[in-house]
């Protein structure tokens, strides 16, 4: 009996384990103190899936269950199916593509029935199990391109349709297999081009004209004091330069 536990249990990561518990407690008490009110009956909003805080609690359970059977299941069965859950993922992408129901200016989640959910959240799965599966091969000798191109298609292809998608910042977490390569013998002048292409993008997001606009705003409060004194034109001149790069300044 204690040999039978002992090798169910081998291979757990008993640190992982226990910090992925820790953070669904944690977040399920954040729900849980934001939607709680004097005098609601806990047990009847959680067997009715009345607050967020009962639904996250039903898919911890789901996630359990799965969990479970995932971790009594041969490990073979994943990399016989690795591939082919790779290329189920890819149609499911491009499957959003045609049909796919915008949520909150993303055009990324697939609906059945009364279920929606983000294909491009499972192909982070199916692509970690395919690069896995690549990688570990004996015929891949990743010192040569070919090998490190394939890799990097492997992890790019969901990628690039992700973006199209509208769904820039769940694309950016397939850049984090290129970790994965570097452990393998990826060039660091490599690494450092895909890391600063997801600075490049991110720095797109965030700086626009309202937040140049915005680095102006102590600007215009010293413009305004100064205005008030009757030296305007100077204060325009000052102004500009500081907010400068072409933009104009409106008038007060």
């Amino acid at each position: 009996m204690n040999r039978s536990q002992s090798k169910l249990t081998q291979g757990i990561d008993w640190p992982i384990l226990g910090l992925y518990f820790a953070l669904v407690i944690i977040g399920l008490l954040s729900i849980f103190a934001a939607e709680h009110r004097d005098g609601d009956n806990i047990w009847q909003n959680i067997i009715t899936l009345n607050k967020n805080y009962a639904r996250q609690i039903m898919w911890l359970g789901v996630s359990l269950v799965l969990a479970t059977l995932i971790w009594l299941m041969d490990s073979k069965f994943f990399t016989a199916t690795a591939n082919l859950l790779y290329v189920l993922g890819i149609l499911l992408l491009l499957l959003v593509l045609a049909i796919g129901q915008d949520v909150k200016g993303s055009h990324s989640w697939l609906k059945i029935g009364g279920f929606q959910f983000q294909p491009a959240e499972l192909t982070k799965l199916f692509t970690n199990l395919a690069l896995a599966k690549y990688l570990s091969s004996l015929e891949t000798d990743f010192t040569k391109l070919r090998p490190r191109l394939i890799a990097a298609g492997i992890a790019l292809l969901p990628c690039v349709i992700t973006i199209l998608q509208d769904e820039t910042g769940l694309a950016l977490v397939y850049f984090s297999f290129f970790l994965v390569m570097y452990r393998e013998g990826l060039p660091s002048v490599l690494l450092v081009i895909a890391f600063s292409a997801i600075v490049l993008v991110l720095s797109a997001l965030l700086v626009d004209n309202k937040m140049i606009l915005l680095s102006s705003l102590p600007c215009w409060r010293r413009l305004r004091s100064i205005f008030q004194d009757g030296r305007y034109a100077g204060a325009n001149r000052g102004c500009s330069s500081l907010s400068g790069y072409g933009h104009s300044v409106p008038p007060l």
